[in-house]
């Protein structure tokens, strides 16, 4: 087992934040994380003018007690859970490739850094 205190004396931090692995990832997950959040504050702010302007809507039963408010309510939940999810496989299958290959460059610099030193 390699010492990881080793690998970070010789990490070039420069090199890493400029280098076009990183700069793939930073680009790659702000391409995600950007329109979901528009998505979800959008959901979120239509749902609370909703029930502060249109009460009578939200007020509406759907089912025995269960209005239309409850069931908007309800569906902040399962889109935390879908959106935590899609970012999850996202991050799997996109990030952590990425993060792995921009690591090896910025040791790779650093350790190059450290032999011309």
């Amino acid at each position: 087992m390699t010492d990881p205190t080793r690998d970070q004396r010789h990490i070039d931090w420069k090199a890493a934040e400029s280098s076009p692995e990183f700069r793939e990832l930073i680009a790659a997950r702000r391409r995600f994380v950007v329109p979901a959040t528009i998505f979800f504050l959008s959901w979120y702010i239509g749902f609370i003018l909703l029930a502060g302007y249109a009460q009578d809507f939200m007020g509406s039963s759907v089912y025995e007690g269960l209005t239309v408010g409850y069931c908007l309510a309800l569906t902040q939940f399962v889109m935390v859970g879908v959106l935590g999810v899609l970012y999850l496989r996202r991050a799997n299958n996109v990030y952590d490739p990425l993060a792995a290959k921009a690591a090896q460059v910025a040791i790779d610099a650093g350790h190059e850094r450290g032999r011309r030193a």
